[in-house]
Formats: structure tokens, sequence, C-alpha cells
């Protein structure tokens, strides 16, 4: 059975925001798109790059990896263009007053 883990408050992502946290050994980017906070790995599908040192779009809800450009939505883990081919994995995420709740 999947639970929730509080992994961040909502003072650790500004709107337009990235932050980078680890849980049970594996990176996680947080993504703040307004009042909307997503959760996706923080590893390149293509080649180790940290997502979350790359280039966030909040209006389209893109990540850009810094190392070889790739964009990746952050809703749905769709890989938008090449290199990268493979989807990233993402979280599904719950805010209960400043609290920012992850599924694991």
């Amino acid at each position: 059975m999947s639970d929730f883990i509080k992994i961040a408050t909502k003072s650790d992502l500004p709107d337009g925001g990235v932050h980078a946290v680890e849980y049970n050994g594996r990176r996680i980017a947080l993504f703040r798109a307004g009042e909307t906070i997503y959760a996706t790995d923080d590893i390149c599908s293509h080649s180790y790059a940290e997502l979350s040192a790359g280039t966030f779009d909040a209006d389209d809800c893109t990540i850009e990896c810094p190392l070889h450009g790739s964009r990746f939505d952050i809703r749905t883990g769709r890989a938008l263009t090449l290199p990268a081919f493979a989807p990233i994995d993402v979280f599904e995420v719950r805010v209960e007053g400043e609290d920012v709740w992850l599924k694991v």
C-alpha cells in the first residue's frame, strides 16, 4: 500500500521554483507553478543529470535537462525533445496547509 510522506513545505518552493530532495536513496525534484506543486524523478532518463539544475518553465510545466537540453512535461513525465525519449517518473503530490506530501 502506498503512503504519503511529508517531503517539504511550500516555503521551500517559491512560485516558479525547483527544490530537490532525496527519499530512500532516490532524488526527487519538486516544481511549483502557481499554487500547484509537481514531483518527478530528479535524474534525466537520457543521461545522468539532475533536472533540478535545469531550466524550469512554470508557464508550460516543463523542465529542460542541463546536460543535453531534453525537455520533459512535469505533469506526465513525457519526454518532449531528443535526445531523451524515455519518460521520467512522476509522483502524486498533496498539499495540506504549508506541508507538501508525496505519495511513495
